[in-house]
């Protein structure tokens, strides 16, 4: 198998044949001086609504023109977990964020918890972080980002959904976490991971009265709340 490098934008634009689309600032700028890409050269661009299209770039600066020629991958929505986290400090959760969408998250709903230390969720600086690591693993939908709400109040939500709560408990030594990739449908999953410190026993009590949760160990060691939520999505990958 080969793997021929091209560059991948993502575009809010609608992409049909021969549709000229502006890219935005940012993306022209990599073009013309990160990348140094010249008139003529080919690059993709996609979207979930519209799939992924092969064109040509027309440079006019400070703006680049892409040029739809040829559609090579349909529209498609792809499914996998969701995951409920607390939100981290900066660097961490743009770290989070990024590899979660790399590993194939559907819905991302960051969490106020008992022991959360970080109160904001910036959405717009997390699209970006997403649409980035998008661009680079080929995925051709974006995950959702929810608003930053209440513990019991996620929880609720996912639980209206029919999901199946998969309660990532360091407190836990069995059944492991990779007993269950056969067994729950990712389409289906919620996987919960609590924050720096772990959950209160209050939002373990909480979690473990619900309908359709599964408790299980990600292993014998205590991971860092960013590493257990990779580490816990990529297993269902």
């Amino acid at each position: 198998m080969t793997y021929n490098f091209r560059t991948r934008l993502f575009s809010y634009e609608s992409l049909f044949k021969n549709n000229k689309i502006d890219l935005n600032s940012l993306q022209s700028h990599k073009i013309i001086n990160v990348l140094r890409l010249k008139t003529g050269d080919p690059i993709n661009m996609f979207n979930g609504n519209n799939g992924e299209w092969n064109g040509q770039i027309e440079i006019h600066k400070p703006i680049v023109k892409f040029i739809c020629k040829n559609m090579i991958k349909k529209p498609q929505l792809e499914y996998g977990p969701f995951l409920i986290f607390s939100p981290l400090k900066q660097i961490r959760n743009d770290w989070l964020v990024e590899k979660a969408s790399e590993c194939g998250v559907s819905k991302l709903i960051p969490t106020l918890m008992k022991r959360t230390v970080v109160k904001k969720f910036n959405k717009e600086r997390y699209m970006k972080r997403i649409i980035s690591a998008c661009e680079q693993t080929g995925r051709i939908s974006l995950p959702e980002i929810t608003d930053l709400k209440d513990f019991k109040e996620q929880i609720d939500m996912c639980v209206a959904e029919n999901k199946v709560l998969l309660f990532c408990n360091e407190l836990r030594s069995s059944p492991q976490i990779t007993e269950f990739v056969n067994k729950i449908d990712k389409e289906k999953l919620v996987i919960i991971i609590g924050p720096e410190g772990g959950f209160e026993e209050e939002e373990r009590t909480y979690i473990k009265n619900l309908k359709n949760i599964v408790e299980c160990s990600l292993g014998p060691r205590v991971y860092r709340a960013e590493t257990a939520a990779i580490l816990a999505l990529s297993i269902f990958q």
